[in-house]
């Protein structure tokens, strides 16, 4: 039964307008020959007859019209604009007038009604009703403006009255919307006509979203492109779009310079996952370059000197290293003490693949890509390298060719140790360099280990001969007793 109704369902609208012509010939003719039948019935019943025909030919008649607007007016209307449908709403709207418009007619024409007197009645009850139901007449001519318009659709995300969700359903009297967290809003469609709402889903999916907050006055401009740039590059999702993020300076208040950094978001659904990983960046950002949020300038605190919170940093970055997990604290200030920090330039590589090394880096702002030239002689990006990151340990302790071409992608700030550091902690401490060998083999131990897994290769690994190589290695480079 229901496949037959599914089957018979588009055939009956292809058809709806010859058949409401046919009803409306057919009561016409019997209309027709209900003159015929005036000397064979009794005159009220033929006047019962008359009217009921008269009433049916009234219902065809409206039938065929809005049969007639659905199947020759809308389509044309569909091609003016582009392929796109009457709005529902609007097809009913102009159903009830039809409707309306011919209930008048029959009660004038056939009831002998007297059609001013409907009209005056109809218009004070009309006013009546208005009154009482102003609103939801409001929110009914909004929602068939906004099916005219359709300045948004079932799907997309728009934000209005401060609150944004997903357009789910849109009828005469409201859009309902259903928000991130999976709570259902209902929004009257006169709060939306009324009010500027955003969508986020046109022209298409990616829109800019901005990030404000204060860093202190003593950050110099460049300094702050670099912490608020990279932590958006560093997303590989968010560097992939064709525009690149900005930044720019907002104004100044009590707790230092305002900055707004504008990025391009895939999506408005993932943008709370996306901004909370942007401000992890700035704050790790921040926290590598030895900065802090700023505070109103009326609290009251004693803040380490810049030249101090450069030297925690760089500390602190050493200290997370396994190669240097076996240097006491005062070490690690003498090799922090005797750094250097420049910028690097965007584009300018910092180290070339294949030659000699002395040093090692710490990158303190920006970002770093990381490369190595393959069989064929194409560099081919293997990795990148974040704020608080070290590289060319191996280059420091044993003198090892450079192992990768490493690029900034911004201007970064990077800080370098050279040998003669290390030289003097392996003076003072000789059998520091037996700890350093041994962390060095477990680490070569470990890069050889997971590359046999990836290639599917069995090796065993020596570890006390790895050590004693590695060892022989550190104290050769530094010209150190064996």
């Amino acid at each position: 039964m229901r496949s037959s109704a599914r089957v018979l369902a588009p055939l009956v609208l292809r058809l709806g307008f010859p058949l409401a012509l046919l009803a409306v010939m057919v009561v016409v003719r019997l209309r027709w020959e209900a003159q015929a039948w005036a000397s064979q019935w009794d005159a009220a019943i033929l006047e019962s007859i008359e009217t009921g025909l008269a009433i049916g030919q009234w219902i065809a008649t409206g039938w065929m019209i809005n049969r007639m607007v659905a199947t020759l007016v809308w389509p044309l209307v569909a091609r003016r604009n582009g392929g796109t449908p009457v709005p529902k709403m609007l097809a009913d709207l102009v159903s009830v007038l039809v409707w309306l418009g011919l209930a008048l007619l029959l009660s004038s024409l056939v009831f002998h009604q007297s059609l001013t007197a409907l009209l005056a009645t109809s218009t004070v009850a009309l006013g009546v009703v208005g009154f009482a139901l102003r609103e939801l007449i409001s929110d009914f001519f909004a929602g068939i403006a906004l099916s005219v318009e359709r300045p948004f659709s079932i799907g997309d995300w728009i934000e209005v009255d401060n609150i944004a969700g997903r357009v789910v359903d849109m009828n005469w009297r409201a859009v309902r919307l259903s928000t991130t967290d999976d709570v259902a809003i209902i929004v009257p469609n006169g709060n939306i006509a009324a009010e500027t709402f955003r969508n986020y889903s046109r022209p298409n999916t990616w829109f800019r979203d901005e990030i404000r907050l204060a860093l202190p006055f003593d950050v110099t401009t460049h300094q702050g492109q670099r912490i608020l740039l990279s932590a958006v590059t560093q997303i590989p999702e968010l560097a992939a779009h064709h525009r690149k993020p900005s930044v720019t300076i907002d104004g100044y208040d009590d707790r230092g310079i305002l900055w707004r950094l504008l990025y391009w978001a895939p999506d408005f659904e993932r943008l709370s996952s996306l901004r909370f990983a942007v401000h992890s960046n700035i704050l790790r950002n921040l926290h590598m370059s030895g900065l802090r949020l700023p505070v109103p300038i009326e609290e009251i605190r004693v803040m380490r000197s810049t030249l101090g919170s450069e030297l925690g940093s760089i500390e602190r970055m050493l200290r997370t290293s396994p190669v240097f997990s076996a240097l006491t604290d005062e070490e690690l200030s003498l090799l922090a003490q005797s750094a250097s920090q420049r910028i690097a330039t965007m584009g300018k590589p910092i180290l070339h693949q294949g030659e000699p090394g002395s040093s090692l880096f710490l990158l303190n702002e920006g970002m770093l890509c990381v490369s190595v030239e393959m069989a064929t002689g194409e560099q081919t990006q293997v990795g990148q390298i974040a704020p608080g990151h070290i590289f060319g340990e191996m280059s420091l302790l044993t003198g090892a060719p450079r192992g990768a071409t490493v690029v900034p992608a911004l201007d970064s700030l990077i800080t370098e140790i050279g040998k003669d550091s290390m030289a003097e902690l392996l003076v003072r401490r000789p059998q520091l360099a037996e700890s350093l060998s041994r962390i060095l083999a477990e680490r070569q131990g470990q890069t050889a280990a997971r590359m046999a897994a990836e290639t599917n290769d069995v090796e065993h690994c020596d570890d006390q001969g790895a050590t004693r190589l590695m060892l022989g290695r550190i104290r050769s480079f530094f010209n150190m007793p064996g």
